[in-house]
């Protein structure tokens, strides 16, 4: 099926995302698309415009912040499973993301799959829910 038409923007910020998000109500996030793109193809998701954000690095990090270690929501999977940082101090999430000694979603985000739900839900035997994970644009 086709999606319903949509307006497409590459926000070059954090600050400009935000900017095209509260210009439009139905503004969706962009940034890998595997679970958006296919709920816009079958018609659950419709909304009248994307904002890409796949190339913010601003927005792909991990790092100590105060008490916390905060994890930017366009960080991959691949990169949870080799920090140095939650190796030292929360070792159960870089763990969760290998699986047999595969990275599980290698590419995907950390932040991804909010759509349909679907983020952080691929590792297995792990659930991580919004009280354990914040997700947040902090530069």
């Amino acid at each position: 099926m086709i999606p319903a038409a949509f307006e497409y923007e590459r926000a070059e910020s954090v600050d400009e995302a935000v900017a095209l998000l509260g210009r439009d109500g139905d503004a969706k996030l962009l940034a890998g698309g595997h679970s958006l793109i296919p709920a816009m193809r079958l018609r659950f998701s419709r909304p009248s415009l994307l904002v890409d954000v796949g190339r913010l690095d601003d927005l792909r990090y991990v790092r100590e912040s105060c008490d916390r270690i905060a994890i930017g929501a366009l960080t991959r999977h691949a990169e949870l499973a080799r920090d140095p940082l939650l190796r030292e101090h929360c070792a159960l999430i870089g763990e969760a993301a290998v699986l047999d000694g595969v990275v599980v979603g290698a590419g995907a985000r950390v932040g991804g799959g909010n759509e349909l739900r679907a983020g952080l839900r691929v590792w297995p035997g792990v659930e991580l829910g919004p009280t354990a994970i914040r997700f947040s644009t902090d530069a």
